[in-house]
């Protein structure tokens, strides 16, 4: 196995751990506080707070890990986020008040940046051919840590409790953090720069403008991580309001399975197809049929209605982001590339704070709202993406080795 192959297999490990427990936390975050005495009216309000909070600490932050990347060690950043969701997981397991969560969700501000910082790192090690590949297995790894948590967190809340359950998450981010700290490897060939944090910081928008393509992608990338999660907070609310059924949890951890694994497949599939069609034409797509299936989640009178339109949504979706990013490392000249790469999420972070406010207001009016206002917005990124694409060619191929 080449060194990138077991560098991309390590970050996946470490990327569906992390998911996996985050997974945990975004599932069954309404039945811890219910558990902890929320009342059923303040529900939704909590929920978008308790996720958008997540990102306060993270928008300061989150440059100097790539940066710190470049400059030091980008296998220290990953490890640093890997321990630090083991701490916040293990506060989640012993809080017995709801702002104990909130001070728990104020700290992943400090683990943000890791997965700009792997994409980077396999970046530096992976043959160009094969880069929209490796950057595919983590967000494989990632995805299906997200979908089967939950559904095996349903299937263990009938054995244990949500605290041992968090606790368990802890324990798995901390032998990570082994397996990181022993096999992970960095090329020691690799330039570092000698300008100090505060230059490096000021050279980030000069990388990110110096390529035309970019600037757009970065709006492109917000955009769809703004709808996907305008309502992805709110599932879980959704599920008990169409399930009439005796096990909850396990519901939950159903529709989350359903459309988790297929959102994995989705990469490789929408991968192959774009190599045929075009990223462009494929994501626009994709994002289209995405809406459509939003849709009708927002409309779902039964379970089993929802299950099938989740499992849609994922289907069409999962591969959107994989595709964006390979567009922008297409984009970027080789020695601007890690750079670019360290800070790709920061787009996302603005979507994951602002997007769960937005869907928490819209769910004032009902939670069906927010899965209405999340098919909105992921139509148009569907619509952005079409202009963007004729006002500008696609980004080159990756040139192969």
């Amino acid at each position: 196995m080449a060194p990138w192959q077991r560098t991309a297999l390590l970050l996946a490990l470490a990327s569906f751990v992390e998911t996996l427990g985050f997974g945990h936390l975004g599932s069954f975050t309404p039945l811890y506080l219910q558990q902890l005495g929320v009342a059923p009216d303040a529900l939704p309000t909590w929920t978008g707070v308790l996720s958008a909070a997540s990102f306060v600490l993270g928008f300061p932050l989150a440059p100097l890990w790539g940066v710190w990347a470049d400059r030091y060690s980008r296998k220290l950043i990953i490890i640093r986020s890997t321990l630090g969701e083991g701490v916040i997981f293990f506060l989640f397991s012993i809080a017995g008040e709801p702002w104990h969560l909130l001070a728990a969700r104020m700290l992943v501000g400090f683990i943000l940046g890791n997965t700009g910082v792997m994409y980077a790192m396999l970046a530096d090690l992976t043959p160009r051919r094969q880069v929209a590949f490796a950057i595919g297995c983590i967000s494989a790894g990632g995805t299906l840590g997200m979908s089967v948590g939950p559904f095996v967190g349903g299937w263990a809340l009938g054995r244990i409790s949500l605290g041992q359950l968090y606790l368990i998450d802890a324990l798995a981010c901390w032998a990570v953090v082994v397996l990181l700290a022993v096999l992970l490897r960095e090329r020691r060939d690799r330039l570092r720069p000698h300008a100090s944090t505060l230059d490096l910081l000021r050279a980030l928008p000069r990388n990110v403008f110096a390529s035309p393509a970019v600037p757009p992608l970065f709006l492109l990338y917000f955009v769809v991580f703004f709808g996907a999660n305008m309502q992805m907070p709110f599932v879980p609310l959704l599920v008990e309001a169409v399930y009439q059924g005796p096990d909850l949890p396990l519901a939950i951890g159903g529709v989350a399975l359903a459309a988790g694994v297929l959102s994995a497949g989705s990469g490789p599939l929408l991968g192959r197809l774009a190599g045929r069609f075009g990223s462009r034409r494929v994501l626009t797509v994709a994002l289209g049929v995405g809406a459509l299936a939003m849709l009708a989640q927002a409309r779902a009178p039964d379970y089993g209605w929802l299950l099938v339109t989740r499992a849609a949504f994922g289907l069409v979706t999962g591969g959107a982001a994989p595709l964006v990013v390979s567009m922008v490392a297409a984009a970027v000249p080789d020695d601007r590339r890690g750079s670019v790469l360290n800070i790709i999420l920061f787009p996302s972070y603005f979507a994951w704070l602002f997007g769960p406010l937005l869907g928490s207001a819209l769910a004032a009016f009902g939670i069906r709202a927010a899965f209405a206002g999340s098919a909105v917005m992921v139509a148009a990124a569907a619509g952005l993406n079409a202009v963007l694409g004729r006002r500008a060619p696609e980004p080159e191929r990756l040139s192969e080795d």
